[in-house]
């Protein structure tokens, strides 16, 4: 059989495996969705920067213990389309066909992996983002957390002023992972989350943005998007972009958005893309969405370098594309909207 794509070389090198994004939130993508993206039958869903982030878990099939993974962090060039790009493909498995053949999950010599490691489509994420990874795949696989999760646990729970220094990263991802095994911890955050050091606040945040926390999280950090303070308002937008696509978080950004500043236009755009596309609360009846108070505030802001590579990314996003397209091409738009907008276009032409 003739190989046409990535899903095809894992299922042809007897492989089971796991994708998750990374260019956004770090989540799975299931493995019919990533096939289809494969073969170029639908977009990929979250494109960033015109490309595709992802990280492949992949082992042999019928392994009789827990895996050992193999691990590829892949950046592929998206078309026009969204597609992910065919050739980009055909160059990245030539290379590894090169280096080991079909069966990829065999051992990898030091000189193999640095090969390996000098293709055009492999990048490093961020710390934080392997973090994030690290401690969905071990809840996946229902491994215990890593020896820094009970420091972290501890901390979270009785804060102290300098605590947070001696913290592993993968330990607070683990946290963020498993809070719904932990009630306790659950209520401490709730209750400290806004006077935690501000670098464990951050690191939080940062973790609790590629997760779904429980309720009681949301519920708590809803009123901190009005905060006086301009990076705990952030921080919380970024702990709640696993309830983006809740009417609550909705009604909370329909009353945020109108004050917004830049940076937390950027993260909403970034991480609760979602909510854009939901009711706001004053047009829930007639299904307006958010995107309209949304590209109006971004328009007053009188950035033409921001407006553009927002509106960029929001036509880029399959879910978002068709909402903003419709939306900024009405004949009723605001003055602020109309002139940016028209200033955008003719900048593209």
């Amino acid at each position: 059989m003739t190989m046409t794509n990535l899903a095809e070389l894992l299922s042809e090198s007897h492989s089971d495996y796991l994708v998750y994004d990374l260019g956004r939130r770090v989540q799975p993508l299931e493995s019919q969705v990533f096939d289809a993206i494969c073969a170029q039958q639908r977009p990929y869903p979250y494109p960033l920067q015109d490309h595709a982030w992802f990280a492949v878990v992949f082992w042999p099939k019928l392994q009789a213990e827990q895996p050992e993974p193999f691990l590829w962090f892949l950046k592929m060039p998206l078309d026009e389309r969204g597609l992910l790009n065919h050739a980009a493909q055909q160059e990245f498995m030539a290379h590894v066909i090169a280096l080991l053949g079909q069966q990829i999950t065999g051992a990898l010599s030091d000189e193999q992996e640095q090969q390996l490691q000098q293709s055009a489509y492999l990048f490093t994420p961020s710390e934080a983002k392997r973090a994030a990874l690290h401690a969905q795949l071990i809840t996946t696989w229902q491994r215990p957390p890593s020896r820094y999760f009970s420091a972290a646990l501890t901390e979270f729970q009785t804060p102290t002023p300098d605590g947070w220094q001696h913290l592993g990263l993968q330990g607070i991802h683990d946290v963020a992972m498993r809070l719904a095994e932990h009630p306790e911890v659950v209520k401490a955050i709730t209750e400290n989350f806004a006077t935690y050091p501000e670098p464990l606040q951050n690191a939080l945040a940062e973790a609790l943005e590629h997760t779904q926390p429980p309720v009681q999280l949301r519920d708590k950090l809803l009123p901190l998007l009005n905060a006086e303070q301009m990076q705990l308002r952030m921080n919380a937008l970024r702990a709640l972009a696993g309830f983006a696509n809740t009417a609550e978080m909705q009604q909370a950004l329909g009353q945020r958005i109108p004050l917004a500043t830049a940076d937390e236009l950027v993260i909403i755009t970034a991480r609760l893309w979602p909510a854009l596309i939901g009711a706001s609360p004053e047009g829930a009846s007639s299904g307006s969405s958010l995107m309209e108070s949304y590209l109006l505030r971004l328009a007053e802001l009188n950035n033409a370098a921001l407006f553009a590579g927002i509106v960029r990314d929001l036509l880029r996003l399959p879910e978002t594309r068709i909402f903003a397209l419709g939306l900024v091409q009405r004949n009723d738009l605001p003055t602020p909207l109309y002139q940016v907008w028209q200033q955008f276009i003719g900048a593209k032409s």
